[in-house]
């Protein structure tokens, strides 16, 4: 059930919010529990099964907590933490490092990967985050696991982010705030715009992208690789952009304010400037979770590039088990540390070169992102150099272009979903706007052959 598909707009959103308006009537108790179970009945619309992983190793890590909280066994959070990202390994890696070593070594035996559990790389994160907080003083365990268990498994942010913190969101859920009305309005024009992201834009590209990276690239002409590249490049931002958007606009229609998760970054100046605006929780849990634990920058200048190049492979590998997504989060980590060093060295350059540049490095490293392989990905950056291919150019449509085109000036010129938000609460019209817009997405796919899943679902 996807945030865009007609019986989550049409059937599950409605009677969630009924039931749980309902709820709090009654109790503020009774509303967590119904807002509990509308989270889990859309998490296990997906697979029934993956509520064995999530429901479990929520519990545990709450029992941990409490125990933690209680006694100060300071082996509780290691074990916890470690438990957490041994459920992660095992569903997401343990087939990746089989095949490696396999390739190295003979008598290694094939190990058939289970099913990945949607969302895992977030809701293992965010309990992470939850273990390390109360560690360190910063969030304190309450007796309701119910309100935990809701923390974990709300479902506007459960299976792609924003990561939340159990400090940011607990204070939240309370009678006097869960489905408050005077957000209402805003939540609707910010899942709006989220939903014409994804499926006016992000689906709309979809199937171009997956004829180009799906071509063999010896024979693409340069002009036909670089457009799938940039179309890629759109299609990734509006799609992860506009699930963010509608998880935000969802969590404020039930009364809960979830983290902006961008903020233009297509936009930015620089490579860390990009990062500080694109998956914007993801970027302050690995500063906060990894980087300033293995030293930040406390070491000299060695000692912080070693600690970016770490954060950078082992984010790129939190996106997917496989090379390519290593070489993926090097480059940026190369990038970044390049910056540092341009920067200490006194280094500047005007916006006007600064962000175009930025844009293409951005561009380019998406490659090996959406690539089947390494070797997919070399030979798609080869097209990309070739111009003279034996079968010369097959340019996209004209409505490829056109959607290209206005990704392009929304992304590089138009307003950010906060800036957004902020103008909504003084100009009521844009209620109006975000009216038409929804009306155009549901048209849609109301006559759409294929619902397409968001990208970031299979991380």
């Amino acid at each position: 059930m996807l945030f865009s598909s007609l019986e989550f707009l049409l059937l599950f959103l409605p009677l969630a919010w009924l039931a749980s308006a309902a709820a709090l009537r009654f109790s503020e108790r009774a509303g967590i529990a119904a807002m509990l179970a509308a989270s889990l009945v859309f998490y296990g619309y997906w697979n029934a099964r993956d509520l064995l992983v999530l429901v479990p190793l929520a519990l545990l890590t709450y029992v941990g907590a409490r125990r933690f909280q209680r006694n100060g066994h300071a082996l509780l959070p290691a074990v916890i933490v470690a438990l957490n990202l041994a459920t992660l390994g095992y569903f997401k890696y343990a087939g990746f490092v089989a095949d490696t070593l396999r390739a190295f070594a003979d008598g290694v035996p094939q190990f058939v990967a289970p099913a990945l559990p949607l969302g895992i790389s977030f809701f293992v994160f965010q309990k992470v985050a939850f273990i390390v907080d109360v560690k360190r003083g910063l969030a304190r365990v309450e007796r309701d696991w119910l309100r935990f268990l809701l923390f974990v498994s709300f479902f506007p942010q459960l299976i792609a982010g924003p990561i939340v913190h159990w400090r940011e969101i607990a204070p939240q859920l309370n009678r006097a705030t869960l489905l408050a009305q005077r957000d209402a309005v805003l939540g609707l024009t910010l899942f709006s715009i989220g939903l014409a992201k994804k499926t006016l834009l992000a689906d709309l590209l979809s199937p171009y992208v997956g004829r180009i990276f799906g071509a063999d690239a010896g024979t693409l002409h340069a002009a036909d690789a670089w457009c799938g590249v940039l179309a890629y490049t759109l299609q990734i931002y509006f799609d992860f952009s506009g699930y963010s958007d509608m998880a935000v606009g969802l969590g404020l229609l039930f009364g809960v304010r979830l983290p902006w998760n961008f903020l233009s970054p297509y936009q930015a100046g620089s490579i860390v400037e990009f990062w500080r605006r694109w998956h914007i929780t993801l970027s302050q849990f690995l500063r906060d979770y990894l980087y300033i634990p293995l030293g930040g920058n406390r070491n000299g200048a060695p000692g912080r590039y070693r600690n970016i190049m770490i954060v950078m492979l082992l984010g790129g590998l939190w996106h997917g088990a496989g090379w390519n997504f290593v070489l993926w989060g090097g480059l940026h980590g190369a990038m970044i540390v390049s910056q540092h060093a341009w920067s200490a060295a006194g280094g500047r350059m005007p916006p006007w070169v600064a962000r175009p540049l930025t844009f293409l490095c951005v561009l380019l490293a998406w490659v090996p992102f959406r690539a089947e392989s390494g070797e997919h990905a070399a030979a798609l950056y080869g097209a990309m150099l070739m111009p003279d291919a034996a079968a010369g150019p097959a340019l996209p449509g004209a409505g490829v272009l056109l959607l290209i085109t206005a990704g392009l000036l929304i992304a590089w010129l138009g307003p950010n979903t906060r800036r957004i938000a902020e103008t909504a609460r003084r100009a009521p019209e844009l209620a109006l706007v975000s009216g038409v817009l929804a009306g155009a997405a549901l048209l849609k796919q109301l006559y759409a052959g294929e619902i397409h899943e968001f990208i970031y679902f299979r991380f």
